[in-house]
């Protein structure tokens, strides 16, 4: 199979960063696109959408130059993450199946210091009800908790190169020996360790912060990952220069 993972567009989180006077505004635990991140999700959905006729042969095309021809695209159940797989999943006309596991790492939460004491506060996130009413197209493999998919609190730092793992797993269960080309639209810190599961890269490292972040990842960039036999391929990283100059993030 071939594997695209997709970060989500520009959040409102994201954009926190891009401010000019020095003044951040308040972060949020599950942010929405920005404008910009809807416009690059919609250039990223119109470059995925290309095809160019030409010999086909299901190794032999690395820069994808003749086009991605997804087969399946999964997304994280955080906002930005669904918001972005749907505009894609409707412009390529693919079902769109939403997969908790491949969520941000730390789940949905807030961390505020009251009286030197760290506070953490959180919300269960989207539920079935939210999604029919509003994602009607997005499927769930199997249900989830009535209060919304998040069981609450802070991932613990051990968690997630585990759930990266049972993730890689579960792809391979459901994909490996297909001609399958998989969509996974999902974050950037989880991204990290999902590369470590595959590659087998420092897996075991004392300050799993540094297994986090070390990789840059712009929004709506795609890193494609080619399965052959018992061999992981990473084919490219961090594509996104179907982007102009003012879209980058």
């Amino acid at each position: 199979m071939q594997l695209y993972l997709i970060r989500h567009g520009e959040s409102t989180n994201n954009a926190r960063w891009e401010t000019v006077d020095g003044v951040f505004p308040p972060r949020t635990s599950d942010p929405q696109l920005t404008e910009k991140g809807i416009r690059q999700t919609e250039v990223l959905a119109d470059f995925l959408a290309l095809f160019k006729p030409g010999e086909e042969d299901f190794w032999r095309d690395p820069q994808n130059r003749l086009g991605f021809g997804l087969t399946h695209i999964y997304c994280s159940l955080m906002l930005r993450a669904i918001q972005t797989a749907s505009i894609l999943a409707n412009r390529l006309n693919l079902p769109l199946i939403g997969l908790p596991e491949v969520h941000e790492v730390g789940g949905i939460y807030l961390e505020s210091i009251v009286n030197d004491v760290v506070e953490i506060s959180y919300e269960h996130g989207v539920t079935e009800a939210f999604l029919a009413a509003n994602y009607p197209s997005l499927k769930l493999p199997t249900p989830i908790d009535t209060e919304g998919w998040w069981r609450g609190g802070k991932e613990d730092h051990n968690l997630p190169l585990k759930r990266a793992q049972g993730v890689l797993n579960w792809l391979k269960e459901r994909h490996m020996g297909s001609e399958d080309r998989v969509a996974i639209v999902t974050h950037g810190g989880f991204f990290n360790y999902l590369l470590r599961a595959m590659l087998q890269i420092s897996l075991e490292q004392p300050d799993n912060r540094k297994l986090e972040y070390s990789l840059i990842y712009n929004n709506c960039a795609i890193s494609r990952f080619d399965f052959v036999g018992d061999r992981i391929l990473l084919v490219y990283h961090n594509r996104a220069d179907f982007l102009s100059d003012d879209l980058a993030t």
